[in-house]
C-alpha cells in the first residue's frame, strides 16, 4: 500500500472509537451472544446411579481420518442483546433457541456476537 492510502486509512480509523458507536441489527436481524454451555439442559441421576443429560457426543471418532474431533451442536441457546426494527418475535433480554451454523460472526468491539436472521430462531424461553 503507498503512502497516502496508508496515511487516510490510519487518519480514518483514528476517528473510531468504539465506545461512541451502538450496533443496532437492521431489518429482521437479531444480535445474539451464545452460551458456553446451555444453561437448560437438566442433568439427573436415577435410582440406579445412571447420569443423565450430559452431552457424550462432544468428541467422537471420525471414520474419515480415525482421529478424534469435535462435534459441533446444530442448534444452540443464545441470549438476544438487539434486534432489528421488523423482527416480530424476540425481544432484548430473551434466550432463544437458533440454527447455529447460520450465525454469522459479528466484528464489533471483540465481542463473540453474532447475527441471526429472524427466521432462524426455532423457539424463545419464557417465564410462565
Amino acid at each position: 500500500m503507498n503512502n497516502v492510502a496508508e496515511n487516510i486509512l490510519k487518519r480514518s480509523m483514528e476517528n473510531i472509537k468504539t465506545e461512541d458507536v451502538d450496533l443496532i441489527p437492521c431489518n429482521r436481524n437479531v444480535l445474539v451472544e451464545f452460551y458456553a454451555e446451555n444453561p437448560y439442559r437438566k442433568i439427573e441421576t436415577t435410582e440406579t446411579g445412571l447420569i443423565l443429560g450430559i452431552e457424550t457426543t462432544k468428541r467422537y471418532k471420525s471414520n474419515e481420518s480415525g482421529e478424534m474431533e469435535d462435534s459441533e451442536e446444530y442448534v444452540d441457546i443464545a441470549k438476544v442483546l438487539a434486534v432489528g426494527p421488523n423482527c416480530k418475535n424476540c425481544q432484548v433480554g430473551e434466550d432463544i433457541c437458533v440454527v447455529r451454523h447460520v450465525a454469522l460472526p459479528v466484528p464489533f468491539r471483540k465481542k463473540n456476537w453474532f447475527m441471526v436472521d429472524e427466521a432462524n430462531v426455532m423457539c424463545r424461553f419464557v417465564k410462565k
